[in-house]
C-alpha cells in the first residue's frame, strides 16, 4: 500500500483553510500544522501508486497551496 508524506506551503493567512481542505481529500489519513520550512504535513495512503498520484495532484492544485514536497515512503 503506497504511503507518502506531503509537505505544503500555503498563503500565510490561509493555512487553516488549506489544512481543512486537505483533510477532506480521499486518501489523506492525517494532517498537521507545523512550523519551519513548511506549513502543513499530510499523510496520504492509497491502494495503488496511481491513486496516490491523484491524491497528491489534488493537494497541489488546491487554492492557496503555494508549493509542496512529496516524500514517498519506501519499505
Amino acid at each position: 500500500m503506497p504511503l507518502a508524506f506531503v509537505m505544503v506551503n500555503s498563503v500565510p493567512d490561509k493555512s487553516e483553510w488549506v489544512l481543512e481542505r486537505i483533510g477532506e481529500i480521499e486518501g489523506v489519513v492525517e494532517t498537521y500544522r507545523v512550523f519551519g520550512v513548511y506549513d502543513i504535513v499530510a499523510v496520504v495512503k492509497a491502494e495503488t501508486t496511481e491513486e496516490l498520484k491523484k491524491t497528491v495532484t489534488h493537494i497541489r492544485r488546491l487554492e492557496h497551496a503555494l508549493t509542496s514536497l512529496t516524500l514517498p515512503v519506501v519499505n
